[in-house]
């Protein structure tokens, strides 16, 4: 396993981070981050926040490093718009680009901050020290024969086995269901097969409790000395004979149970008859809550041990239950995670795991964002479906980084259209101003894009975006069967609306007067993106009760464009007071200088019908008949 030691320079501060894993993300700090402390972020991935939160000139996902698997380092860009040096080889690794290093590699960050590169090997040699010993030296000295101890061998006194290496193999078989895969078959035959042998039963069983009843998970066989795993729900393995009534005890006692008739007498003619011994341990969730049993017996009919049962037994029943019971919970959490990472971010995903009560169906004010595709089908008309899925698949994979980069959820994928939101499951005060840098990160693809694809790329490849805030229910708008979460409501279908509406204003970005007074409350970059808005309209959309204020948002906005923001808003101002010379003036100048931008085109044809048709006052809402 390859490590790095990183050490972190910023002016006259130096920090040193031991041992971080590869591959190892490297980005300012966010939201439920801890500064210089790697974390795991899934699928073998790891992360480390170099920048504190404010330091907002370093990107929060700016490079990665890699082993390069030749003894050196890949340092991998992978932000869309800004590049790294290298200082020790005076280079620049743009967006997308990669450089492999051998030895120590100083890269420099924006505002000054200097991060140091040691590649580090687990396997390096270690010099040896007579004065130190492992424990598996130890073991093999100790246990040699006693692999498979069982406990009757450690209270036997006649035994011709060194009491600690029993002890010692006894906990070395408990380790190795704690090591073994959760929830995966090696884990459960490894959980019944320690219990059997060790407590010498003739079976053993893992028997969950889901939905209030008891299922058989898996169970071993002393006699066939051969294991079952039973994960086809078509096939439901009876309850062992006999373990009904001591399953039932220990749901109602949250107990170790132990079964030892006083004589048969008392069993004939039930189902326990056949049972000279048993036990079951209860597993529990974190709730405290049983959710199924470690259980062994032995029958009547066997001439194997018919030892009694102790507190010594039934502890380290009790020790397997819990291992197995962390192993569920561990399974969970994993399979928690893998759902999660579909449609969230590794931060959100953290949060989320740690309440998952985020997840109920509530109200929240959030912000969603429709992002179409221009151009899908001249691109699907012309290059046929194969190359079409690759083509949108790339498309929609860049799209859905711009949304991960700022702790949005990826709600769903319609056609060729991206739907987005902002605010919940988890809380983000800043969600309209998150919902906004989304949209100008995505348009920021669109030259790379079309480069990419240069082959098949029409003239009209671009994005359409649709930006709403409001109060909307969130939770799994899916189904049991297949999970979405996402919102429902009239702020979701504004949000789509609204989309659709850039084509016939032919912008690239709209949001509304919603979004826009949300935005204004944060602090920051938050003035940045008002000087990038141009009030374009009052609409109704089609299907709409209400008018909507729509703002168009140009986050390539230059000089010229701030001076035809200002000269449409005045135009604007006149025509919703009915000033219709005012507006007309002012427009005439401003279509002149500027023939393509079509919502100055628009108003101006509105100018002119009005005009035309002699009217004194106007209704200055853009009444939509079509999505």
């Amino acid at each position: 396993m390859k490590f790095v030691d990183v050490i972190v320079k910023l002016g006259d501060e130096t920090n040193h981070v031991y041992k971080a894993s590869l591959p190892l993300e490297i980005g300012r700090m966010d939201h439920g981050e801890e500064l210089l402390r790697t974390q795991n972020v899934g699928n073998g991935n790891f992360r480390l926040a170099v920048a504190p939160i404010d330091m907002i000139g370093v990107s929060r996902r700016s490079m990665r490093v890699e082993d390069n698997g030749d003894g050196g380092l890949r340092l991998v860009n992978i932000h869309s718009t800004n590049s790294f040096q290298v200082s020790d080889e005076n280079l620049v690794v743009g967006p997308g680009q990669s450089l492999s290093v051998s030895g120590n590699v100083t890269v420099k960050l924006p505002q000054q901050l200097m991060l140091t590169f040691t590649l580090k090997s687990m396997n390096a040699p270690v010099e040896y020290d007579r004065s130190m010993r492992t424990l598996e030296a130890v073991e093999s000295s100790m246990t040699n024969g006693t692999q498979d101890a069982r406990l009757g061998q450690l209270k036997n006194e006649t035994s011709d086995k060194n009491p600690a290496a029993v002890a010692v193999s006894l906990v070395r078989q408990a380790l190795t269901v704690v090591q073994k895969a959760a929830g995966s078959n090696e884990f459960f035959e490894a959980a019944v097969r320690a219990v059997a042998n060790m407590i010498e039963l003739d079976r053993a069983f893992v028997i969950l409790f889901e939905s209030d009843h008891w299922t058989v998970r898996s169970m071993f066989s002393f006699e066939s000395d051969s294991s079952i795993n039973f994960t086809d729900s078509k096939t439901i393995e009876p309850l062992p004979s006999g373990s009904t009534r001591l399953l039932d005890n220990v749901l109602q006692t949250k107990k170790t149970v132990i079964y030892e008739p006083d004589s048969y007498l008392q069993t004939a003619g039930s189902s326990m008859i056949s049972l000279d011994r048993a036990v079951a341990a209860p597993m529990f969730n974190k709730a405290g809550e049983v959710i199924g049993v470690v259980y062994g017996d032995r029958r009547v009919v066997d001439d194997r041990s018919n030892e009694p049962i102790g507190e010594l037994e039934a502890t380290l029943l009790e020790v397997m239950a819990s291992a197995v019971a962390s192993g569920l919970a561990r399974q969970h959490e994993e399979s928690l995670r893998a759902s999660l990472t579909q449609f969230f971010s590794p931060a959100v995903t953290d949060r989320l795991e740690k309440n998952e009560n985020l997840l109920l169906g509530r109200d929240a004010e959030v912000t969603v964002l429709f992002c179409d595709i221009r151009g899908f089908s001249a691109v699907s008309k012309r290059v046929g479906p194969a190359r079409t899925i690759e083509w949108i698949n790339d498309v929609m994979t860049e799209l859905s980084q711009c949304v991960i980069e700022t702790d949005g959820v990826l709600v769903d994928y319609i056609g060729d259209e991206l739907m987005a939101m902002w605010g919940a499951p988890a809380q983000q005060p800043d969600h309209a101003l998150r919902a906004c840098r989304t949209a100008s990160l995505m348009l920021k693809q669109i030259e790379p894009l079309r480069q990419k694809w240069s082959d098949i790329t029409s003239d009209q490849f671009g994005f359409g975006i649709g930006i709403n805030t409001g109060v909307a229910q969130v939770g799994n708008t899916g189904s049991k069967v297949k999970f979405k979460y996402g919102p429902l409501g009239n702020t979701v279908n504004v949000a789509s609306r609204v989309q659709g509406m850039t084509k016939a204003f032919g912008v690239r970005v709209l949001l509304t007067s919603s979004t826009l007074d949300e935005v204004t409350k944060c602090q920051g970059a938050a003035s940045e993106i008002v000087l990038q808005t141009r009030h374009l309209a009052d609409a109704k959309p089609l299907g709409i009760n209400e008018v909507v204020t729509l703002y168009e948002l140009n986050p390539d906005a230059d000089p010229n464009w701030q001076q035809l923001r200002l000269s449409y808003e005045k135009a604007l101002d006149c025509y919703h007071k009915s000033d219709l010379a005012g507006a007309a003036k002012e427009l005439a100048s401003l279509v002149y200088k500027n023939a393509n931008d079509t919502p100055s085109v628009l108003l101006l044809g509105r100018v002119v019908d009005a005009l035309t048709h002699k009217k004194t006052v106007v209704d200055p809402v853009f009444v939509f008949d079509h999505k």
